[in-house]
């Protein structure tokens, strides 16, 4: 065979084809042995490619053809008789009659790509099951985090429990202890030991209610309440922390309902922890609550202090974890750092969000909403052992624990003879539980037998008629509600046993009654005529059995009688306006402590209203706006709620106005002129009741 005819066979052999764009038209020719790879003519590249159709051999060309010097080499898929087959390409330029072509030289490469593909699948698979494995040890590691994490919370919370059962203790018996006490000295002592308890007990309850917002226990029971009752209830519960401090805690209710559907312990918890906040960082001044409803069930809240303020920076993280700011005039810090971060927590839980707005100096305002419903779902209330629907807990979670500060309402009677001698049955595992509650139930006038244990408590029911039954929770043997059941079973078999029982109440340091729910039950389900958190005051305990102990209701304390004239108003006969005397506080509304203040306070406040009035016609909404600021303060001391409702609305209406930068004149002018005028009446009130009081005396 000569050279040329081998050369033929060599070229003919080969795997090769060549591609030209001949008068604007594609021209493709193959190599007969890579012809044979395809079952019909190959004209276009499509052809060769079919479903593996891909633009890299179109974009190779254009690449060689614009640079032929260029070492262009690559790997593609063609779709031919025996499937998919890989071929590596080297591309060339060449010439022939002024026509270029590109010649690709092919070299079929398939069991080396599929080769490759295997390694390439082999440590994908190696690596998809490295990753798996790596999941599981995290999945098992973060397992064990969170389950030793829950541990420790529950742990925390058991603890805080265990710790608030004997501080509560101590806190009923300081009080039963000071309200008989006259020594300065012993009140002195008795007054440490309290607040030493109490700040124990706000520590005590922040970690309690993180712990159990941490692994999600806290679940809302909403019931019918009364809104305003648990406004002044919070008010009265934090009071004596603030007078501690010399501050006053004021309540401004504007809604028109009362009974609402909510959880009143949540919200309760919610206040009393912004308020014992801002008494922290409080001097001067006082606390107000102000609460405002919208439309349908839709409330807003605010709670307001004029203390040091908070810094801009600071304002983001007061609401973390363990965060305590520094207050100017206390380096005393009540509570765990954790008061702020429940609050926000329970806010949410109940659908809504909280904001804080501060001012350095001026004061801090914490706001947030809620919506209550106005009628209690079907079901959702419990009767009791007589059928009657059942009384709701007066305490609550956070606000009971501090129900030693004060006790609302405070009975002055002691024992009498007009009180009928019940038979009651008291069960607790602690000994100072016993001797507190037992000792109020005595001063009731009522005969008492103890039992320190559940087993006990039921044996007693059984062989004696009893009127009523306070029973602890958590006893040995067996608990409160195991009794509670019971004893219910006897009612409904009308047993001799329970043929005196009035009620059955449940006394416990461990949260309202839905803290002792099962999962699916009602909270109704626990068999309790009434909730008491520890501690219970004897105010309590009268108001629980206020039915059947009418003789020993207390009597209200007496307001000021203004002349007949000015009994029902006061007419500005010129304006023909009347301001009514129900909102207004005498003197018999000033604690004890500041009644020396009053004489000064009253000629101040008339020199502060005649500053305003010039302010006014100056139309300086800044100075009004301070002014109503120093005058509220004063007003705040002496808990003169009214005035400082006026002073605010002042305030608020100057501060718009001031912001928006605007001329006072005209209509805003006025109406403030006409709210000042209610000052001014209630400033001749306070005087007036002091004259009548003085001429009483």
């Amino acid at each position: 065979m000569n050279n040329s005819a081998l050369a033929n066979e060599l070229v003919n052999k080969a795997f090769w084809w060549r591609h030209a764009y001949i008068d604007g038209q594609t021209s493709l020719s193959l190599s007969p042995s890579f012809q044979n790879f395809f079952s019909s003519s190959v004209l276009e590249l499509v052809d060769m490619t079919g479903c593996y159709t891909t633009p890299i051999i179109e974009i190779k060309i254009q690449e060689i053809l614009n640079n032929p010097d260029t070492d262009v080499r690559f790997i593609a898929s063609y779709d031919t008789c025996d499937g998919k087959r890989s071929f590596q390409h080297h591309l060339h330029v060449y010439t022939e009659l002024n026509q270029r072509y590109v010649l690709a030289n092919c070299m079929d490469v398939t069991e080396m790509v599929a080769l490759e593909r295997e390694i390439v699948d082999a440590q994908g698979r190696l690596s998809v099951a490295q990753l798996m494995e790596r999941q599981e040890q995290l999945e098992a590691q973060n397992q064990f985090i969170s389950e030793s994490y829950q541990k420790q919370s529950r742990f925390l919370a058991m603890l805080s429990h265990e710790l608030r059962s004997p501080l509560l203790g101590i806190s009923s018996l300081v009080q039963r202890l000071r309200e008989n006490q006259t020594d300065k000295e012993v009140l002195s002592a008795l007054k440490a030991i309290h607040l030493t308890a109490e700040q124990s007990t706000f520590l005590v309850n922040d970690i309690l209610t993180y712990s159990q917002t941490e692994y999600d226990e806290i679940t809302l029971h909403p019931m019918e309440f009364s809104l305003k009752e648990t406004l002044q209830n919070v008010k009265h519960l934090t009071r004596s922390i603030a007078a501690d401090k010399g501050l006053i805690v004021s309540l401004i209710y504007l809604g028109a309902r009362d009974r609402v559907v909510g959880d009143s312990v949540r919200l309760s918890q919610i206040l009393i922890n912004l308020i014992v906040n801002s008494i922290k960082f409080t001097q001067y001044g006082g606390v107000t609550i102000e609460v405002s409803q919208g439309e349908g069930g839709h409330f807003s809240f605010k709670v307001t202090d004029s203390g040091e303020g908070i810094a801009s920076d600071q304002l983001e993280r007061i609401f973390e974890p363990y965060s305590q700011l520094e207050s100017i005039g206390s380096t005393q810090n009540i509570g765990s750092g954790l008061g702020l971060l429940v609050v926000r927590k329970l806010v949410a839980l109940m659908g809504g969000e909280i904001f804080v707005k501060s001012s350095l100096g001026v004061g801090t305002s914490f706001y947030f909403d809620l919506w209550f419903d106005d009628k209690v779902n079907a079901g959702s209330v419990s009767k009791g052992v007589n059928g009657e629907p059942r009384l709701k807990s007066t305490t609550l979670e956070a606000a009971a624990t501090k129900n030693s500060i004060e006790q609302i309402n405070k009975p002055n009677r002691s024992k009498t003879e007009n009180s009928p001698p019940y038979q009651i049955l008291i069960a607790d595992d602690s000994k100072i539980n016993l001797m507190v509650l037992g000792g109020y139930l005595q001063e009731l006038n009522c005969t008492v037998v103890e039992a320190k244990n559940g087993r006990e408590a039921w044996e007693l029911f059984q062989k004696n008629t009893f009127d009523y039954v306070f029973l602890d929770i958590q006893m040995p043997f067996l608990d409160g509600i195991e009794v509670s059941h019971k004893i219910k079973i006897c009612v409904e078999n009308g047993d001799d046993a329970a043929k005196n029982l009035k009620k059955v109440f449940a006394v416990t340091a461990g949260g309202d009654e839905s803290n002792f729910t099962l999962e699916g039950e009602p909270v109704c389900s626990n068999g309790f005529d009434h909730w008491f958190v520890k501690p219970v005051s004897k105010a309590q305990i009268i108001k629980a059995l206020q039915e059947d102990l009418d003789a020993m209701a207390l009597p209200s304390s007496p307001q000021p009688v203004l002349p007949e004239a000015e009994q029902v108003a006061t007419l500005d006969m010129k304006k023909g306006r009347t301001f009514s005397q129900e909102n207004w506080e005498g003197i018999d509304d000033v604690p004890e402590t500041f009644k020396m203040l009053v004489d000064d306070f009253i000629q101040e406040s008339k020199n502060g209203v005649r500053a305003l009035k010039s302010l006014i016609e100056a139309g300086d909404a800044n100075g009004i706006a301070k002014k109503a600021h120093y005058l509220k303060g004063n007003c705040m001391l002496l808990q003169l709620d009214g005035m400082v409702s006026v002073l605010r609305k002042i305030e608020k209406i100057s501060e718009k106005i001031s912001e928006k930068n605007t001329p006072l004149v005209g209509k805003n002018q006025k109406k403030l002129k006409v709210i000042l005028e209610k000052l001014v009446f209630g400033l001749k009130y306070l005087e007036k009741s002091i004259s009548i009081r003085h001429n009483d005396e």
